[in-house]
């Protein structure tokens, strides 16, 4: 009973300690036109994020950014912000680009974690 015990708390203590995480965001991919990236991450209940990057880029970003972190395992919500360069023929309400921010919820375990940021296409309905 007492092994049992200790190997539960062990357990518990081991998902605890941070470890090596490798995030990554396929930035160049999916926003070919970025100018700046923010993301940060925070499990459910943090006040403020456990960690964060932010970057500008003067031409196209990289295909992915690979932010490596320690961080417990368990599931965390990863906040981005994307800034846009506008687009040749948008309006002069949009001189400042487009701004997207995406909220996702991961489940981290060591190694690497791919985070989405593209939304998936919709499939078009009968009554389309």
């Amino acid at each position: 009973m007492v092994v049992l015990g200790a190997v539960v708390v062990g357990g518990q203590l081991m998902r605890s300690v941070p470890r090596e995480q490798t995030l990554i965001f396929p930035i160049g991919s999916v926003f070919p036109n970025a100018t700046r990236f923010a993301a940060s991450w925070k499990q459910a209940g943090d006040d403020e994020p456990r960690g964060g990057v932010s970057l500008t880029f003067d031409r196209a970003p990289p295909l992915q950014i690979r932010e490596r972190t320690k961080l417990p395992d368990g599931d965390y919500i990863v906040s981005i912000d994307i800034l846009q360069a506008p687009q040749a023929g948008e309006t002069s309400g949009s001189r400042e680009g487009l701004q997207t921010n995406i909220e996702r919820r991961v489940s981290l375990g060591g190694g690497e974690a791919l985070i989405a940021l593209a939304v998936a296409p919709r499939e078009p309905s009968d009554s389309e």
